[in-house]
């Protein structure tokens, strides 16, 4: 196992993510490169979950949605 390091508070663990570890993996000394460094990965994280979120979002749909035309479900009964 590589050196994953956990965030622990209370009763709550979790892995360290760069923004709880920031001074270690960003340029304090350049603070304009450390902030555009810190802003591009969480663009990409925030794009990644939006994604796994899209597609979940478009499995169930597709699994509620009725097979055939003929099968539609009214909300009135007769």
């Amino acid at each position: 196992m590589s050196g994953a390091r956990v965030y622990v508070s209370e009763n709550h663990s979790a892995p360290m993510a760069p923004q709880h570890d920031f001074a270690n993996n960003f340029d304090l000394d350049n603070p304009h490169q450390a902030m555009s460094s810190y802003a591009r990965i969480m663009h990409e994280h925030t794009k990644k979950q939006l994604n796994i979120a899209t597609n979940s979002a478009r499995r169930r749909s597709a699994d509620s949605s009725p097979t055939s035309p003929n099968e539609s479900v009214s909300s009135t009964s007769s």
